[in-house]
């Protein structure tokens, strides 16, 4: 009897830690994004409400529709962010750098200001992560949340 409460209690210890909740640091998140080759969007949250999934758009009564996205990025050790949009043949040229509390993408040029992107190292695990933007720019003068999960493979 007892070995088998310890057995169940080193079990859960293992289950617990391979249930990781995100990268410790930025710099953990930076290693874990330029670790995998290509991302591939999963989905769009706009204010908390799935508008995109799977490869199919969900139509939210009210939302914001997308019909621009990225399909892929590619995080580079570089500094460069590059993705593909739907429907596009030339990359569009993003850039990213790690700070002390997040990793934030944005214009190459930094004198252009507005539309930065921030991942969060507690939104980055292995296969996936998570960029998020607030602006009023899709529904002045409202704010609107966007978040964007990409994932490593299809």
């Amino acid at each position: 009897m007892f070995f088998r409460k310890t057995l169940i209690i080193v079990s859960g210890i293992f289950i617990l830690s391979a249930c990781k909740n995100g990268a410790g640091s930025a710099g953990e998140a930076a290693d874990i994004l330029t670790g995998s080759p290509t991302w591939y969007i999963n989905e769009i949250t706009v204010n908390d409400a799935v508008t995109f999934r799977d490869g199919k758009m969900n139509q939210q009564f009210g939302s914001i529709d997308f019909e621009r996205y990225m399909e892929t990025v590619k995080i580079n050790r570089d500094g460069s962010f590059t993705g593909m949009f739907k429907g596009d043949t030339k990359p569009f040229a993003l850039k990213w750098k790690t700070n002390e509390k997040n990793i934030s993408v944005g214009a190459v040029d930094e004198s252009v200001k507005g539309g930065e992107w921030t991942i969060a190292p507690e939104d980055v695990r292995e296969g996936s992560f998570i960029m998020k933007t607030q602006s009023t720019a899709y529904d002045y003068p409202r704010m609107t949340k966007i978040a964007l999960k990409f994932t490593s493979e299809k």
